[in-house]
């Protein structure tokens, strides 16, 4: 499922403000692997988010330009970090940065993304910008603790199902909930549809992570654009692993049939027939539309949720895409 094509405009204008980003005194040794990391394809969630909440309040698209850019300026930081400290060698189906250049030249590259992304962010002509730098420099802080959380994950066994949620929700839930309140104040957004927005932020992020989770180890390797299996290989503790466990603890008839380390199994789809079989998949599918309804409703209060409301058709997509 692809993004509606009434969408199309809008990601031009935000792939057109990230390229104008880079400064032509840049070291090559810096432009280049930029340059190279902002033409991988993407699908511009997060600067999509930060427009449309601008629009759903009133507001016009091209004030929330600038905070939509240092959006999605930081999320690449994160993508950039998370490839080296994960050794993911596929990035959107294309070589991640480390991999193709170095892991120096990748570290400084994601620095450098942070400080264009606030460059961006001082564009703005929003009343409320000295929100917006809390609320953004909150979030750096925040994605930095869920991904010291994560990482602190691989190695205990008794990770409970609440201890991940409030990791995805820093490092995954809080930048997307973010794009939304920013989106709001870049139009001057009353207190009380900030607050909606971040409650739709808020629920949306954890929804679309709790799916991410879902199709790392069943989506079609080619449409996800990795390699499916990566948290199965890095035994990371995700919704889907938890869930596993969780299920086969309050069933002795499971136990018996299946391993609960989950590396003793032979093989990756050996696990991924497992997760079908015990009904882990539906049981993480009906989590993460939990939560998507839970952002619906929230989004229900600001605008009615039909064609014209640009939220509503990004949720549509996420709750029904494959990559």
């Amino acid at each position: 499922m692809d993004l509606p094509e009434i969408f199309i405009p809008f990601l031009h204008q935000i792939d057109r403000s990230l390229k104008g980003t880079v400064a032509p005194h840049l070291p090559n040794s810096l432009s280049e692997p930029i340059n190279y990391f902002l033409k991988m394809p993407g699908k511009k969630v997060r600067p999509l988010l930060t427009l449309f909440s601008c629009q759903a309040i009133g507001g016009d698209t091209d004030d929330a330009l600038p905070a939509a850019t240092a959006i999605e300026l930081f999320h690449d930081f994160t993508l950039i970090h998370d490839d080296i400290m994960d050794q993911d060698e596929l990035r959107r189906g294309l070589t991640t940065l480390h991999v193709k250049y170095d892991e120096g030249t990748a570290i400084l590259v994601g620095d450098l993304l942070i400080g264009l992304a606030y460059q961006q962010l001082m564009k703005s002509t929003s009343p409320q910008i000295d929100k917006i730098i809390n609320i953004f420099t909150e979030a750096l802080v925040k994605v930095c603790e869920g991904q010291a959380l994560d990482k602190e994950f691989e190695t205990r066994t008794d990770v409970s199902v609440d201890e991940y949620l409030d990791m995805i929700s820093k490092k995954t839930g809080w930048l997307i909930k973010v794009a939304c309140s920013i989106g709001g104040l870049s139009g001057n957004a009353a207190p009380e549809q900030v607050e909606l927005l971040t409650s739709f932020g808020d629920n949306l992020g954890l929804g679309f992570q709790i799916q991410d989770d879902l199709l790392d180890f069943i989506a079609d390797e080619s449409k996800l654009g990795k390699k499916v299996g990566s948290d199965f290989r890095m035994d990371k503790k995700t919704h889907v692993t938890l869930k596993y466990r969780e299920l086969l603890q309050a069933d002795a008839t499971l136990q018996s049939r299946y391993p609960m380390n989950i590396p003793e199994f032979n093989s990756f789809s050996d696990f991924q027939s497992a997760l079908y079989e015990i009904g882990v998949v539906e049981s993480v599918r009906k989590e993460a539309d939990f939560y998507i309804q839970n952002a619906l409703s929230a989004l229900e209060k600001i605008s009615p949720l039909d064609e014209n409301n640009y939220l509503y058709q990004i949720t549509q997509f996420l709750q029904s895409r494959q990559y």
